[in-house]
């Protein structure tokens, strides 16, 4: 490859550097990265006299021209495609300048099809390079003309390139500083709005837990049951009708959500309430000792019967019993609680007399009683007679109206028992307690406050809600879910189970709420395996 070409006198080559010098020291303080650029591939045009003059950022097939010129100061047209990357590549890769006369006829690029086909002749091209890395190349070419580019012109690049890089990579640096700033700029604006907002929500937040909203008239006191949604008032406006009764009850709903608030609320307010309420978890006293608990019994009948002792039917005389997970008691006790129910009357254990009882039983449940009929685990004339008046429990997650104002009513008695400071809940946090499914209901709830309150050093922020937010379901309850993707077998389950539960387990009114027979709604339970 040949390097020859015009030379120019001392003084010529001495004017030239001295231009150099003065764009050089111009471009040390220009911070926009066009201009810089612009700058750069004009003089390096004018000082060799090329016809085109490219600068090059990147390697030499992933790129790109980040300014291309001509003579006349003007941008060239789709310049990646009017650069032979042969060139580039044998410059950058091999770190060094390349100059050649005709570019066409020259042995080392006669394999380089684009020379060939843009006809280029003479070509100069150097490496920037900057901290030991190559991060692009100052290209010039000329069309018409071979040898145009001199040895001076080489050496003169060769001085002119290291400014150029340098001057390239301020600006690029400021550019992307001042890229920065913006961001941050943008993303402080973005944060001031947000804990603007926050502010206002946090403030519209307490001035409801000041002012909280009056509940609706009903006959008798339910104030010890935190809530109003619509549910909640559905289940209110009917306790108005059983409480003045002196009927059996029985209360059906999911574990955790206060059963036994209702059962009380209905001794309370009804005609014994001047009376004694006693209760008994069915589920919890082994079934030797449960019918000594209810019934009584005398001295002597078993061992450790040191005494005579009245159950709690004697002992409730008048009153209420209170019969919690009455759906786990045995069949031989459900025979005896049969008895006492239908004929007013119990048997002490080990005495040959009956006792006459007066009570009013409100029994409870969070199993389907009518399905463990059908399966003949629960006897069907027990089951009627204890359901003579029906009520059912919402579930927490069909009452989210309710989340906010059980949650501060637990937050506050959290915060008293532990004697610390009374905290607040994010609203952030706030509605990913609203979006969870509550399996465990009320007494979850209460049970995570009090984590909550333990954990949190001031505010409870979302953080400490991520357990709640991997299982919450996305847009709240399952209902909401999105069907696309699931099978119809999937749907219908969903759907029976879930009118099954809003039913309190009443198969007559869920098999007319889905519209389809009885029969058909046992066979598919059957078939979906649901409890």
């Amino acid at each position: 490859m040949a390097l020859f070409g015009r030379r120019a006198d001392d003084a010529a080559l001495a004017a030239r550097y001295k231009h150099v010098l003065a764009v050089a020291k111009s471009l040390a303080s220009e911070r926009n990265l066009k201009k810089v650029l612009t700058a750069v591939m004009d003089t390096i045009i004018e000082l060799t006299g090329a016809e085109r003059g490219f600068i090059w950022l990147g390697g030499p097939e992933d790129g790109r021209a980040a300014v291309a010129r001509n003579l006349d100061k003007e941008s060239v047209r789709k310049p990646a495609g009017k650069i032979s990357r042969s060139v580039l590549a044998r410059a950058m890769e091999g770190a060094e300048t390349v100059v050649t006369d005709n570019a066409s006829e020259d042995e080392e690029f006669l394999t380089s099809r684009s020379i060939g086909e843009m006809k280029l002749r003479s070509i100069l091209c150097t490496p920037l390079c900057l901290h030991g890395e190559t991060i692009g190349a100052l290209y010039v070419d000329h069309r018409f003309r071979d040898a145009e580019f001199a040895i001076e012109d080489r050496a003169l690049l060769d001085e002119f390139r290291d400014f150029a890089a340098m001057a390239i990579d301020n600006a690029r640096l400021f550019e992307d500083n001042e890229a920065q700033r913006r961001r941050l700029e943008e993303l402080n604006g973005r944060l001031e709005r947000e804990v603007a907002q926050q502010n206002e929500e946090m403030a519209t937040y307490r001035k409801r837990l000041r002012t909280l909203k009056p509940r609706e008239k009903y006959a008798f006191d339910y104030s010890e049951i935190i809530g109003d949604a619509p549910a909640l008032r559905e289940l209110f406006a009917l306790l108005d009708r059983v409480i003045p009764t002196e009927f059996p009850v029985l209360i059906q709903g999911e574990s955790g959500t206060g059963k036994e608030l209702i059962a009380k609320a209905i001794h309370r307010s009804g005609p014994r309430s001047a009376k004694l309420f006693l209760t008994e978890n069915c589920g919890a006293v082994p079934e030797s000792l449960l019918e000594s608990e209810l019934f009584g019994h005398v001295k002597g009948s078993f061992t450790g019967a040191d005494r005579t002792r009245d159950g709690l039917f004697q002992q409730a005389h008048g009153g209420t019993l209170f019969l919690d997970e009455i759906g786990e008691m045995s069949p031989s006790m459900q025979t005896k609680l049969l008895r006492a129910v239908q004929e007013g009357e119990v048997r002490k254990v080990g005495a040959a007399k009956v006792e006459k009882i007066d009570v009013r039983i409100v029994a409870a449940t969070n199993r389907e009683l009518e399905r463990e009929v059908e399966e003949g685990n629960f006897r069907e004339d027990l089951y009627y007679r204890l359901n003579v008046l029906g009520v059912r429990v919402p579930p927490l997650r069909e009452r989210r109206e309710d989340i906010e104002t059980l949650a501060c009513h637990f937050l506050r008695e959290a915060c008293e028992t532990a004697g610390v400071e009374q905290k607040e809940i994010d609203p952030a946090a706030l509605k990913i307690l609203q979006s969870y499914n509550w399996p465990g209901n009320i007494r979850e709830l209460q049970n995570e406050i009090k984590r909550l309150v333990a954990l949190a050093d001031g505010v409870i922020g979302p953080v400490l809600l991520a357990r709640l937010r991997r299982t919450a379901p996305v847009g709240g309850s399952r209902r909401t879910d999105g069907l696309a993707g699931r099978t119809l077998k999937d749907i219908e389950r969903q759907a029976i189970q879930e009118t099954l539960k809003m039913t309190g387990g009443n198969k007559a009114e869920a098999s007319k709420r889905l519209g389809i027979s009885r029969r058909a709604l046992y066979d598919k339970i059957e078939k979906y395996g649901l409890s």
